[in-house]
């Protein structure tokens, strides 16, 4: 018989809680692009994610940071500012988006992929359950 090659597992962890789309997509793609043969095709690809919080939850408990003697406080607020305020803003997107989808539907706003040729969201946003009715 032919050669089949081993399934690629691999776990990726994220360094503290988050909501943020852009932090989760970034681990999703380090972890696919560390552990998948690109000379080979991409079957089937499940993600899962362990020890979901609620977002309370994690915002009643601050995160502890490691100081050392070299640190810039100064700095280190600056950052933690920047970063809070593009938080934000990246979570403001997400909650417009879902108004937008709620009311004109999940074809309201596509990605450019999803309307390249072979491409299939549109597709499925139409379907009920995944299946065509």
């Amino acid at each position: 018989g032919r050669k089949i090659p081993k399934h690629a597992h691999g776990t990726e962890n994220l360094p503290s809680p988050t909501s943020s789309t852009k932090r989760i997509v970034e681990a999703v793609l380090r972890l696919f692009d560390r552990i998948v043969d690109s000379k080979l095709s991409v079957r089937r690809l499940n993600i899962t994610a362990c020890r979901v919080v609620d977002e309370a939850t994690v915002q009643a408990a601050p995160p502890s940071e490691q100081l050392t003697l070299f640190d810039d406080p100064a700095a280190r607020e600056q950052k933690r500012r920047e970063e809070e305020a593009e938080r934000k803003r990246e979570r403001q997107m997400q909650e417009a988006m879902l108004q937008i989808k709620r009311r004109y539907g999940k074809n309201a706003i596509l990605k450019g992929m999803n309307l390249e040729e072979g491409a299939t969201a549109k597709e499925r946003n139409s379907q009920i359950g995944g299946h065509k009715a």
